[in-house]
């Protein structure tokens, strides 16, 4: 028995009733202005000092260290925007923690060791309009990116039309291309008017050609309309277009221009 006494002599925190104690209080305290309140909720931590082992704090000691944890938090909350409860509360700990370390005896008697946690919040209504705040913001970001995001598109969509358009000048197939696209279902009679087409302007550039070699058939002019010709019905044959035949021509070597 002996040896137990002395190790709880020499360890008084492991002694009954020693052991860390938690207990919370809660309380209003006015923020700035003294329109609104910050709610307040303290939760106090208490042990035994040293070699004094007590079976708890009595209520004198307790309502001391409340009394004195209260009046500090609200003179500090008092400073602060209802609407910042988190540099209220940062502040208010900070507070707790300089007073109570430096806290003693109280009625000549040694107190317990005593260690404070606040938690400050806004008071309901403060909540409620901070949550409309919040609600009105996101509204304006989510309008903000839905614009940012429309403006991108447009500008996506826009370069895409230059890219077509400028292909579109140097083709002659884009209307059928679109056509194609917009009517599926019409693919065949739009690729016969396709060919169609092509035969019809092979005629007629094969006849404006025919009609300047006709007003033309002296010189140099005329040699380089005869070979200007033969060399686009070689094309065309290349092209598997069809060639209209060649007009008799007593000026022209037999045969000539023909695939």
């Amino acid at each position: 028995m002996s040896v137990v006494w002395l190790i709880r002599y020499a360890l008084p925190g492991i002694e009954e009733g020693t052991a860390p104690n938690v207990g919370q209080f809660f309380f209003d305290a006015p923020a700035r202005g003294d329109v609104f309140d910050f709610n307040v909720t303290v939760s106090l931590c208490w042990s035994a000092n040293g070699r004094y082992r007590q079976a708890g704090p009595d209520a004198s000691e307790r309502d001391h260290v409340e009394g004195l944890v209260r009046a500090e938090a609200r003179a500090v909350v008092r400073k602060h925007s209802p609407y910042h409860s988190e540099d209220a509360e940062r502040e208010v700990n900070g507070a707790l923690g300089d007073l109570l370390s430096g806290l003693s005896t109280h009625d000549r008697r040694v107190l317990m060791r005593w260690t404070a946690q606040a938690e400050v919040r806004p008071c309901t209504e403060v909540r409620e309009l901070l949550r409309e705040r919040a609600r009105r913001l996101y509204q304006v970001d989510c309008e903000v990116a839905e614009a940012k995001r429309r403006a991108e598109t447009a500008e996506e969509v826009r370069l895409a039309w230059e890219r077509f358009l400028a292909g579109a000048r140097r083709s002659d197939l884009t209307r059928y291309a679109v056509r194609l696209a917009e009517q599926p279902q019409a693919k065949a009679a739009i690729i016969a008017e396709m060919l169609d087409k092509g035969e019809d302007t092979a005629a007629h550039f094969i006849d404006k050609l025919d009609k300047l070699v006709s007003s033309h058939r002296q010189g140099d002019v005329y040699e380089l309309i005869v070979r200007s010709e033969s060399a686009l019905r070689s094309a065309m044959t290349a092209l598997g277009l069809p060639v209209p035949p060649l007009d008799p021509d007593p000026l022209l070597p037999s045969g000539f221009g023909q695939p």
